[in-house]
């Protein structure tokens, strides 16, 4: 804008149109930069998170013998992998509800989730703490109770109805038991006394196979470390398959690339493999087939994170 004459100027078209490209230009140079440092902060948000839930768990183990949050274990070879629904509880009597938790609720044995909602209902940890920021399918905390005097054996969504993609809980754990001499026990890695630095105890949500999704909501957990599609194919759907946070036995958390940080190097998101970044193994499946070979008595351990939730679908 320049003055002619005495007289004001206005811009001519072709001023407003450079600077219009100089703006859109630094706009497509710091969005990048933008959602990278959003990312990373929902990242440090997330291992927060992940943090509180080892050191959680291991509240709960010194007032229950060592043994880190376990609701009975699968009764048959099918594990609960997905949300549960509400139950009655007409006393509201938390007393009563974690009762029914250990022993009269059937239905939840053998729920990886329902062990981790244990801590909820013993008022040790908030179901917001289980959301993580880049999960795009669980976006919110659920409900600890519903307004019918019903309370959740297991993580619902919120206005009281059960989710099919996932909507109310973001982490997995270690698959709690073992199946020896023809019957899940809790495994001898679940408690305080076999917890290390090496072993894997909570991560972001494990990804089900799904070898048909488009793009890189494709997973494979059982690829090796070194293959043709990159690292997406193997880490969970949280962070957009650039890896996961990983809490170990000693409440430490990592921001891992690989799943490949188990003990003996071993993909935490297979189980019964040899070991090391090979690949193989078996994953675990939304169907519910629990792993029915017997695992690792003894260090080093082959923990497997369960649940699992298809990256395309959000289907459990």
């Amino acid at each position: 804008m320049r003055y002619k004459h005495g007289r004001l100027r206005a811009f001519t078209l072709i001023e407003l149109l450079v600077v219009i490209s100089i703006i859109a230009l630094l706009i497509a140079i710091l969005l990048p930069s933008l959602a990278r440092a959003k990312e990373l902060a929902n990242r440090a948000v997330c291992a927060a998170n992940v943090r509180g839930i080892v050191q959680s768990m291991f509240i709960y183990a010194q007032s229950n013998q060592s043994q880190f949050p376990s609701v009975l274990p699968p009764a048959s070879t099918t594990y609960q992998n997905g949300p549960g629904a509400a139950a009655t509880d007409s006393a509201g009597n938390i007393g009563t509800i974690l009762e029914s938790m250990y022993g009269s609720n059937a239905w939840q044995e053998g729920s990886p989730m329902a062990c981790m909602w244990l801590m909820v209902l013993s008022g040790q940890i908030t179901p917001k703490s289980f959301i993580c920021p880049s999960d795009l399918l669980a976006t919110a905390p659920s409900d600890e109770y519903s307004t019918s005097s019903t309370y959740y054996s297991n993580f619902g969504v919120v206005r009281g109805t059960v989710s099919n993609t996932g909507q109310g809980e973001s982490y997995s754990i270690s698959f709690p038991w073992n199946y020896m001499n023809d019957a899940f026990i809790v495994g001898s890695w679940w408690n305080t006394n076999a917890a290390s630095a090496e072993l894997p105890m909570v991560s972001d949500m494990a990804p089900a196979a799904d070898t048909s999704a488009a793009g890189n909501a494709k997973r494979d957990p059982t690829q090796p470390m070194a293959n043709t599609y990159g690292n997406f194919i193997f880490n969970s759907g949280n962070h957009n398959g650039d890896g996961q946070n990983v809490g170990f036995g000693d409440a430490h958390v990592a921001w891992c690339v690989t799943p490949y940080v188990g003990e003996n190097r071993d993909n935490i998101f297979t189980y019964a493999s040899s070991g090391g970044v090979g690949g193989g193994g078996t994953a675990l499946t939304p169907t519910g087939t629990a792993p029915s070979s017997v695992l690792p008595t003894i260090a080093p351990f082959d923990t497997v994170m369960t649940p699992v939730r298809d990256v395309a679908t959000g289907a459990w």
